[in-house]
């Protein structure tokens, strides 16, 4: 099943033009996104899809924190807390 919400495109247009960078977030398609309290809530249904974001952290990091969509990422696999990303508040434009 894919789960295509608003803020996984949100997240993906921001890397329309760089298609090396949108490759390595081809795994977000697949994993439900949330946001709620600060925290955007990533949940994968594949320990592949929830490796390769962790591993692509600091680029998902980057819409995260110029769109101010949350303070911090925690990427799960099905409900399970597999990392957990702090978003650096000096990102954000002034």
């Amino acid at each position: 099943m894919n789960w295509y919400s608003q803020l996984t495109q949100l997240i993906l247009d921001f890397y329309r033009e760089d298609l090396t960078e949108l490759k390595q977030l081809d795994a977000l398609q697949s994993c439900h996104i949330s946001r709620r309290w600060g925290v955007l809530r990533v949940n994968c249904r594949t320990q592949d899809a929830a490796s390769a974001l962790t591993a692509a952290g600091h680029i998902l990091k980057e819409p995260v924190a110029q769109l101010r969509l949350a303070q911090q990422i925690k990427i799960l696999l099905n409900g399970s807390l597999v990392a957990a990303l702090p978003v650096d508040p000096s990102r954000l434009i002034k």
